[in-house]
């Protein structure tokens, strides 16, 4: 089990950092995606900010998971988690003119991978 979310680990780490610190033009068709489901969901209710908002918990929630299956070790990778997004704000900050980087961004992003490790702690029990 643990060598499958390793390789899913790494295949969405690689989805992460193309959506993150590529040109925001080539995420375009999955920001539009999220902001359709988004809006279809709600019935129109959520403006993009709350989208991207959502799209951001969401957005980690799979590597909290991933990352607490591979260590079994949660808190450590929550913490992973959190300093994996802090770094990539910082590369959009740095390297990334075209990029907004804000705390916001790591606040949501750290959100949804604790809800990954949360899920991870729960569903796995037998496993820790």
């Amino acid at each position: 089990m643990r060598w499958i979310a390793a390789v899913l680990l790494v295949l969405y780490s690689v989805f992460v950092a193309r959506l993150t610190l590529a040109d925001p033009s080539s995420g375009q068709p999955v920001f539009s995606l999220a902001d359709h489901w988004a809006t279809v969901l709600s019935g129109g209710r959520l403006d993009w900010a709350e989208t991207e908002v959502l799209a951001n918990i969401a957005l980690f929630a799979p590597a909290g998971l991933l990352l607490a299956i591979v260590l079994q070790r949660p808190l450590l990778a929550a913490v992973l988690c959190v300093v994996a997004s802090a770094c990539i704000e910082l590369a959009q900050q740095r390297w990334f003119p075209t990029r907004v980087p804000t705390v916001a961004d790591v606040e949501h992003n750290s959100l949804g991978a604790a809800l990954g490790v949360a899920v991870a702690w729960v569903a796995l029990p037998a496993r820790r």
